[in-house]
């Protein structure tokens, strides 16, 4: 829904549909865009553009008249702290290093302001308009900041998914998870971006496909599976008449399914006709999926999503995508519950990069007591204890959240 406003009106927060004027009197080659920044306000203002489009169901609407000092919304704010397409101001890694409490409280933010930019374009698709994905390309790059200022805050909170959200939260879970296994393995700032816009419009063919969201394996009828598998090659349509600067989504949205021994879908591609940025795809969509909670499903542990992924590598599973994606998350990655020598349960705080297998934990629960016990910060490089098990917490009475406050207590 489009609505004229003069460019003395324009704020952080709106969505630019079209700006006044020949192009060529303006310096902005876009035509449609998100205004991230105060210094965008500024710089269209100066440009001479008198009057702006835009599209209040994509952004910020004009407040009422009692509005006008509040402040921006969650999704502007968050927005606006993303860091630089690569070739711009510099590289997206640039970020200071951050704490994990401080992240957490970062990340919480900005996966509020995603599921709106994320729920936006979604609509549009469902009401058959083009997709645009200029907010998108923005929340990708503000999740990359926050990736460099802390490398797992924000794949840790990903994986905490409340119901009716997961639609939303698995594209942004796997578009983290994507950025960070891009990295990992070297790739180009630019491929890495494209990626992480990858992993948010993955699945956006389930929006054409009736039931595909809401069914899970072992529940579909064969008629209700045979739909579902139409998913990847309706998502390629969908993401083939929207304007994208390159192919990288096309191809993980086709091929996140397809596997590299041939028994994936649609295709049945193997291994070494499929791109890397497919396998990525294929293994990111995965473990977020083990690792979410969603009908039918009880979500699985890190550690068990992992084991799971590690046996079925050149099977399933690419083996260097896989070698990376476990560097990037950890043997045992943040939130990971686990059993210790001593026969109590700890929550992984911090991972070690040179001893993946002897991680920082916040022990919590004496098993033998079957009591929760004051909570202690033990790092198993030294020391007597050593992991026994890795266990399920909901099995123990308690949810993410509540591991979360442990390891992250200032969140």
């Amino acid at each position: 829904m489009l609505r004229r406003i003069g460019s003395e009106q324009l704020q952080v927060g709106m969505f630019v549909a079209r700006l006044g004027g020949p192009w060529i009197r303006h310096p902005f080659w876009r035509a449609r865009f998100l205004v991230a920044s105060e210094e965008q306000v500024r710089q269209i203002q100066s440009a001479g553009v008198r009057e702006i489009w835009i599209d209040i169901l994509k952004g910020r609407n004009l407040p009422a008249p009692q509005e006008q000092a509040s402040a921006a919304p969650a999704i502007a704010t968050a927005i606006a702290t993303a860091p630089p397409a690569p070739g711009a101001d510099g590289p997206a890694d640039a970020a200071p290093a951050t704490t994990l409490e401080a992240e957490i409280l970062h990340a919480r933010e900005l996966l509020q302001s995603g599921k709106a930019v994320l729920g936006s374009m979604f609509a549009d698709v469902r009401m058959g308009r083009a997709l645009e994905v200029s907010g998108a390309l923005l929340l990708v790059d503000a999740a990359s900041r926050s990736l460099s200022r802390h490398g797992q805050a924000l794949l840790a909170l990903a994986r905490l998914k409340a119901r009716g959200d997961d639609n939303y939260l698995h594209a942004f879970a796997v578009c983290a998870l994507m950025i960070a296994v891009g990295r990992t393995l070297g790739l180009p700032d630019d491929e890495v971006r494209e990626l992480g816009l990858a992993g948010l419009v993955h699945d956006i063919g389930k929006l054409a496909v009736p039931g595909a969201a809401s069914l899970r394996a072992g529940e579909r009828s064969p008629e209700q599976e045979e739909a579902y598998r139409r998913h990847p090659s309706a998502g390629y349509r969908i993401l083939n008449e929207a304007r994208l600067y390159s192919n990288i989504p096309l191809d993980v949205c086709v091929h996140h399914h397809e596997r590299v021994d041939g028994r994936g879908f649609p295709f049945g591609l193997v291994g070494h006709e499929l791109s890397v940025h497919a396998r990525i795809g294929a293994i990111c969509d995965t473990y977020d999926a083990l690792t979410a909670s969603h009908p039918g499903h009880q979500p699985w542990s890190p550690a068990r999503a992992m084991e799971y992924m590690a046996v079925r590598v050149d099977t399933l599973f690419d083996r260097r995508v896989f070698k990376a994606f476990s560097r990037t998350v950890g043997i045992y990655p943040l939130g990971t519950v686990l059993r210790l020598r001593s026969n109590r349960l700890a929550v992984v705080c911090a991972q070690h990069d040179a001893d993946p297998l002897r991680p920082k934990v916040m022990a919590f629960y004496s098993v033998s007591q079957s009591r929760p016990v004051p909570t202690e910060l033990i790092d198993l490089r030294h020391g007597d204890e050593t992991v026994v098990a890795f266990e399920n917490a909901a099995e123990w009475g308690f949810t993410d959240e509540q591991l979360l406050e442990m390891y992250a207590p200032a969140a």
